[in-house]
């Protein structure tokens, strides 16, 4: 959903990529997983919800999702434990690397979600106003997992909220464990504990909403990504067997085993409390060695094409807009007494939602991005 870390490409000589000497070099590999997440997400809600096929819908793609939030937990605590670890070795203080994580965030993810909410709102976009309370504070997974209803054009902010609130409780950990390992227990406690979580709320409170949206029952997830860069950055040769070629393959071959259980006999026990947190173990992997040595050949070459990066580096505009545009595009071209045949509508979608997330990087994030460069992140 939103980049940790947003910085010029280098040049990139040929599609596999070297190990980065800098804990906190830049990983261009990681951009292309960004389009594949945002890009299962607007597949899923452009097409798999209006095209009911059955092959269709039993792709994943929803768990794009689920992909953002391993690679956002991974990002954002690969920061946190180099910022963490100088701090300790130079005797900082605690209030700059606090006031720095968080100034940082606000300079990326404010500007773009705000200023739709406010347009939104002046324009009396339909549920802007009922929900306005909870879309300031960044709330609305809360919401619907009181209510376990949809929110409309809303919908899909759910996902900012758990980052959001991700954010806000994160780098307490840093503080509260600063011990190396110590924070890895804790990281292992939390996954656990929304485990377990989601586990009650799925088979006592019966909500789907509170079961997905809660934020507790999706730190798993996010969790699995931080304990992620630990590995990468505490013990090398756990990474190294994370990456055996076999790995990735196996894990695969296993997810889609589930899968198929899943659509064949349908146990929605599993889809409900298993299959996302197996997904993100999948896509654990698939972080795991695109980040550290990358991905070669084919898929190589394709994750290190700059049009992908560049779509990836965009990836928080797509995210955001491409919820809004099919309602705008029916309610124009209703006007207009214009109809789109029905295979059209997607590639329209998409030229449109891209075409925004452009301009709006173009012309504000990326302006207000450069202001990060008056906080730099400690450097080891």
């Amino acid at each position: 959903m939103t980049s940790a870390e947003s910085q010029k490409y280098p040049s990139l000589p040929n599609p596999s990529l070297k190990k980065v000497n800098s804990p906190l070099g830049y990983l261009p590999q990681l951009d292309g997983l960004r389009v594949l997440a945002v890009g299962m997400v607007m597949v899923g809600h452009w097409v798999q919800w209006k095209w009911t096929h059955p092959a269709l819908v039993a792709l994943p793609l929803i768990h794009g999702v689920t992909l953002f939030f391993v690679l956002s937990g991974f990002l954002i605590t690969r920061i946190l434990l180099n910022e963490n670890q100088i701090r300790q070795q130079t005797n900082k203080g605690a209030r700059p690397f606090m006031v720095r994580f968080y100034l940082r965030r606000i300079l990326r993810i404010f500007p773009l979600y705000y200023g739709i909410i406010f347009f939104l709102f002046a324009i009396n976009h339909p549920m802007a106003k009922e929900l306005f309370p909870w879309l300031l504070t960044y709330s609305t997974n809360i919401y619907q997992s009181i209510h376990n209803v949809y929110v409309g054009d809303f919908n899909h902010f759910w996902s900012l909220g758990v980052e959001e609130q991700f954010y806000l409780f994160w780098p307490w950990l840093f503080l509260i464990f600063p011990k190396s390992k110590r924070l890895l227990f804790a990281m292992i406690g939390i996954a656990i504990l929304g485990i377990l979580l989601r586990i009650f709320l799925a088979v006592y409170v019966g909500k789907w909403m509170a079961t997905s949206y809660f934020t507790l029952a999706c730190m798993p997830m996010l969790a699995l990504g931080g304990i992620l860069a630990w590995i990468q950055r505490y013990s090398p040769s756990l990474l190294s067997k994370i990456n055996h070629p076999i790995g990735l393959p196996l894990v695969f071959l296993f997810y889609l085993m589930g899968l198929f259980a899943y659509n064949r006999w349908g146990w929605i026990w599993y889809k409900e409390m298993v299959d996302e947190y197996f997904f993100a173990i999948l896509a654990f992997f698939i972080i795991a060695k695109a980040s550290e040595n990358g991905f070669s050949g084919w898929i190589g070459q394709l994750l290190n094409k700059r049009w992908i990066q560049y779509t990836g580096q965009i990836s928080y505009g797509l995210y955001v807009f491409h919820f809004f545009v099919p309602s705008f595009c029916t309610a124009i071209f209703s006007r207009l007494g214009f109809k789109l045949p029905e295979f059209a509508m997607p590639i329209v979608f998409f030229l449109l939602t891209f075409g925004l997330a452009h301009f709006s990087w173009i012309f504000m994030e990326r302006p207000i991005n450069r202001w990060k460069q008056k906080l730099p992140y400690l450097n080891s």
